[in-house]
């Protein structure tokens, strides 16, 4: 009987941790409203991607709002970490993780693109993770964000950052 009892204190503590955390999603998401869209649109389909040059296999770890790597973004298609492939376009950065839509960011919508230490629970090596800056536009206008990939082959980090640039529209500004 007693081990009975255990068994049922153990199992009502395991669901109210998973009824906390399901819950904690959602208020999130609430929180979140802005960023309820795809970040994919009419110019990710077809001809305005542009010809493929780079496809890089990567672990996908979050997309945060920028210069706070700690405040994940609920946006849909990369709201949960996991394995993917980021591509490069002549037209922009395609992220496609398995059982999510895929995210299309369009050339002019690319700040920047870099490397970075760590993003919200993820530390690596110095570099060791790739960081694309980019406009998301919420319902609320648009967002800077940054997303963080962690590419599994040596190298990678290298070839998508060096293609990412190749199509980032060069800014109008006084040369130094």
């Amino acid at each position: 009987m007693e081990r009975l009892l255990w068994g049922a204190i153990v199992t009502a503590l395991g669901l109210a941790i998973l009824l906390t955390m399901v819950l904690a999603w959602r208020a999130r998401k609430r929180r979140q409203a802005a960023f309820g869209a795809p970040a994919t649109g009419g110019e990710g389909s077809g001809a305005e991607r542009g010809a493929a040059l780079v496809e890089s296999a990567v672990l996908y770890v979050a997309t945060t709002l920028a210069g706070q790597p700690l405040e994940r973004l609920t946006i849909p298609g990369l709201a949960f970490r996991g394995r993917g492939i980021a591509s490069v376009f002549g037209g922009g950065v395609a992220i496609a993780i398995p059982g999510e839509p895929e995210t299309f960011i369009p050339a002019t919508r690319i700040r920047s693109i870099g490397t970075s230490t760590w993003a919200i629970d993820r530390v690596v090596e110095s570099g060791g993770l790739v960081r694309l800056d980019w406009t998301y536009d919420s319902a609320t206008g648009p967002v800077d964000v940054e997303s963080y990939l962690r590419p599994t082959q040596l190298g990678d980090s290298t070839t998508l950052i060096d293609s990412t640039n190749s199509i980032i529209p060069q800014q109008e500004g006084p040369s130094s």
